[in-house]
């Protein structure tokens, strides 16, 4: 009897030792944004040995992360057990020791005189000398965390910057490796090795030029968006709920639609619909004065989804965002609605 508990113990062990290990993980200064199941942050991470920077979308248990610093870290990984959905992570990761923690070097960057770019969505219009007019490439140049980050076409990417003599040095980075038709991958990589090249920026109005300095020749062109490019984009149209408080699935009539011009709000919530005032400004949107039609809930989701729904636009202020064909929601920094545009 001792021998078999004794092996049943052994096979414990063991099964414990192959779900389980314990690594290195290296930290970068800044998170950038990326998309996993919804828009979100990722740190930027080396895992073990590696020597390239990747996404890591998952949180590590213990860890309290602080912009503006490096970090090693010593963490256990464990791989969770049981049937797990097809987007989430494999694995548990927690905290066993922080190696080190350093205050992340500065570059001093000699700002362009007059230039009011940052921060701000720069959608390409133009590539050597080329008419573009499909919205598919565009960044936003962060000036706290000196990051770009955008989409190439096809892909994501974000990399660092320096201005140095005036002049915009966009380092090589990161981005994903997603595969389109061979017109969109043609203008990516074209795109792709323009963007390397050291510019000088000329900026007139909502209009930015990118300007090589050696040939002064004009290699790229950029429309910064506005409010009302955004608002024009949102109008009129129906956006269908595909995510709520991270959950993502079939909501049935769930939408919403925008009528800027009077400034009326309405859609459906899952059983009733509603209706309502807004305002807005760059990036927040105040809801009030809503009201909703009496019917009953055939279930208990769409009755759950009537009732998350209506708590999050029922006279509240909530911040806003376009990203290409979504128009998503947060409470504060958390995301909490996601709607995606209705063909």
């Amino acid at each position: 009897m001792k021998r078999i508990q004794f092996l049943f113990a052994l096979v414990f062990i063991n099964t414990i030792g192959f779900a389980q290990e314990t690594i290195k993980i290296s930290i970068k200064e800044n998170k950038v944004p990326c998309v996993g199941v919804a828009p979100m942050e990722c740190l930027q991470v080396k895992m073990g040995n590696s020597k390239e920077w990747t996404y890591f979308y998952d949180s590590i248990e213990g860890f309290d992360y602080e912009p503006g610093f490096t970090y090693k870290l010593k963490v256990e990984k464990t791989k969770k057990q049981g049937n797990l959905p097809a987007d989430a992570s494999a694995y548990n990761y927690k905290l066993k020791k922080v190696i080190s923690k350093k205050k992340a070097k500065t570059t001093e960057i000699t700002q362009t005189t007059n230039l009011d770019i940052f921060d701000k969505k720069l959608i390409l219009t133009e590539l050597n000398g080329k008419s573009i007019s499909n919205g598919s490439i565009y960044f936003t140049i962060n000036n706290t965390n000196k990051t770009i980050t955008g989409k190439s076409g096809v892909n994501r990417f974000n990399s660092s910057f320096e201005f140095k003599n005036n002049e915009l040095i966009i380092k090589p980075g990161m981005s994903t490796l997603m595969a389109g038709d061979s017109k969109s991958m043609e203008l990516e990589n074209e795109f792709i090795k323009t963007i390397t090249t050291p510019f000088q920026i000329i900026q007139n109005g909502n209009v930015v030029k990118f300007v090589n300095p050696k040939n002064h020749k004009t290699e790229m062109v950029y429309n910064i968006e506005t409010t009302n490019d955004i608002w024009s984009f949102i109008n009129g149209k129906e956006w269908k709920l595909f995510m709520l408080e991270n959950v993502g699935r079939d909501f049935g009539n769930a939408s919403i639609q925008f009528n800027t011009a009077e400034q009326k709000v309405s859609g459906n919530n899952g059983c009733n619909r509603f209706f309502g005032n807004y305002k807005s400004t760059a990036n927040e949107i105040t809801f009030d004065q809503f009201g909703t039609t009496r019917m009953a809930c055939q279930d208990d989701d769409s009755k759950e989804t009537e009732r998350k729904m209506m708590q999050y636009l029922n006279n509240a202020t909530l911040r806003f965002d376009v990203a290409e064909q979504t128009l998503n929601f947060y409470q504060g920094d958390k995301l909490v609605m996601m709607f995606g545009l209705q063909f």
